[in-house]
């Protein structure tokens, strides 16, 4: 593995900034920051091929804004992130300056009249929804995992999550941002730059938010956000959880007035539909296809793959059922609602051909900690192969991502015949997001030591791209995210010419292209 350093002088200058104890040049501690879940699908290895030149841990928007300063003085290549969660936060072409922003770890606000929080980069999903729901409220819950970046999420990638059809996804959630511009200029987004509080990120004049995230983010190609401001929603249950269990597998206990369900249906298209109609409907908290179908729940329910494996021998029918599910969340302010949201929720699971599964209670508090706070994403994602990527990757009406998944499924299906990835029918990740808008993952599972696999995976992206330009689905979503400029390079223009628009844009705002934007365009 190759070693830059910064120059003495530059070093010395962010450590004036932060102190001493906030920086580091330390080979150990950079090896750290180079081990990436996904990197091996670029490199080869999950180590990437160099270190960054240093790690720098600011402490408030004041020192960032001084840190990028210093980086525009010294000509110097910087990727700041959060919970670091993917090759989006930590991967580049060549080495950079790490800026770590664990130190702004603060919510700042909870606003419960205007049902409004303001948090740092820090501040997870699930420490924002613990603190939420003692005020009545609540934020969402990402695939992520309970420990992903609100600031990420809502500003800066994706942010599509369990209570999306209740809630929206993150980023529309987004109504304020506190923004270092690669230059080092701080903007202030919507009314926050007049000083008039934190309720919306449009105007006066011309709007940033666009510029900001777009649909799935810069991923830290266009400056760092030091906060945010995101919408809340109600909550209806009490305001604290009551969770047991000890790690990796917690339970969280029904609250009153909620009611939690696992159905199944015969096929994909009826389970479409029932989602359709219960976002129709708008009767429930958080309603989705259940993501890795089977392996979902195999996995959420226990701790370890041979208790994984000794439950789909003993709830084999189950298992299998459990590929075209899904979960719903109902919750009511009073019994009398409930009553009425339950008589409703049956009439569809009926009119759609759906049954409702057997749970013991356990399976059951497994399943709703996953729905309410993402515990348990992790193990049904890369317990499977050892890593995970995603097929398809789409937001659009529920017919378009039906004929999406049937297009490409049975290319996923060929590679895991071969026994190249972990994939069986009906697994996918679909998601209400409101305004009979859904959200598509296809998920797999990949084995990151097996290069055969990893090279599966390559194929597997360039492949669905090829296949949503072919059929002309149009541009949306993270299956357009490139290490390169190949994917953008082929899909831009067939898609409004979006690689030259974003790519103005990055030398607009970064006109010394320091604001290191490998998973968001090179100019």
């Amino acid at each position: 593995m190759s070693q830059q350093k910064l120059p003495g002088e530059a070093y010395r200058a962010l450590e004036d900034i932060v102190g001493p104890e906030y920086i580091t040049d330390d080979p150990a501690i950079l090896e750290s920051y180079s081990f990436v879940w996904g990197n091996e699908a670029i490199f080869g290895s999950r180590l990437a091929p160099f270190r960054p030149l240093a790690v720098v841990m600011p402490g408030s928007a004041e020192e960032v804004q001084a840190i990028v300063k210093a980086c525009n003085r010294f000509k110097i290549k910087f990727k700041a992130h959060s919970t670091g969660f993917g090759q989006h936060a930590l991967t580049a072409k060549e080495p950079f300056l790490a800026i770590d922003l664990r130190r702004l770890n603060r919510i700042l606000l909870i606003d419960e009249r205007n049902m409004i929080a303001v948090v740092e980069p820090y501040v997870s999903h699930a420490e924002l929804f613990y603190e939420c729901i003692k005020k009545g409220l609540r934020f969402n819950a990402l695939g992520a995992g309970p420990s992903a970046s609100v600031v990420a999420s809502s500003a800066c990638h994706d942010g599509t999550g369990f209570h999306s059809l209740s809630s929206h996804f993150d980023g529309k959630n987004l109504v304020g941002a506190e923004w270092v511009l690669p230059d080092g200029e701080i903007v202030r987004l919507g009314s926050m730059a007049t000083d008039s509080g934190w309720f919306t990120a449009d105007g006066p004049g011309l709007s940033l938010r666009a510029i900001l995230r777009g649909r799935v983010g810069a991923n830290g190609g266009l400056g760092i956000v030091t906060k945010v401001a995101v919408k809340l929603a109600p909550w209806y249950g009490p305001p604290k959880l009551n969770v047991r269990g000890e790690p990796p597998l917690y339970e969280v206990e029904i609250p009153e007035n909620f009611r939690f369900y696992m159905v199944a249906f015969p096929s994909l298209d009826l389970l479409v539909e029932f989602l359709r109609l219960i976002e129709e409907e708008q009767i429930a908290f958080a309603a989705y296809k259940v993501p890795l179908g089977g392996v979902t729940f195999i996995q959420v329910t226990t701790d370890s793959n041979d208790k994984a494996w000794e439950k789909y021998k003993a709830k084999k029918e189950t298992v299998e059922r459990a590929n075209y599910s899904a979960v719903v969340l109902l919750d009511a302010v009073s019994p009398k609602e409930i009553e009425v949201k339950e008589a409703c929720f049956k009439e569809i699971l009926k009119a759609t051909g759906g049954e409702i599964l057997t749970l013991d209670k356990q399976e059951e508090s497994a399943l709703l900690a996953q729905l309410l706070i993402g515990l348990g994403t992790f193990r049904e994602s890369f317990r499977a192969g050892g890593s995970f990527s995603v097929g398809s990757f789409y937001d659009s009406s529920y017919d378009l991502l039906v004929k999406l998944i049937k297009v490409t499924e049975e290319k996923l299906l060929k590679y895991a015949k071969e026994g190249k990835i972990v994939f069986m029918p009906g697994e996918c990740f679909l998601g209400p997001v409101g305004g009979q808008w859904c959200h598509l993952e296809q998920v797999y599972g990949y084995d990151a030591a097996d290069l055969e696999s990893v090279k599966a995976t390559q194929e597997i992206s360039f492949y669905v791209l090829a296949t949503m330009l072919e059929q002309k689905f149009g541009l949306w979503g993270e299956g357009f995210i490139s290490f390169d400029e190949s994917i953008h390079n082929v899909a831009g223009p067939v898609c409004g010419n979006y690689h030259l628009k974003t790519r103005a844009i990055k030398r607009a705002f970064d006109p010394n292209l320091l604001s290191e934007s490998t998973y968001y365009t090179s100019p």
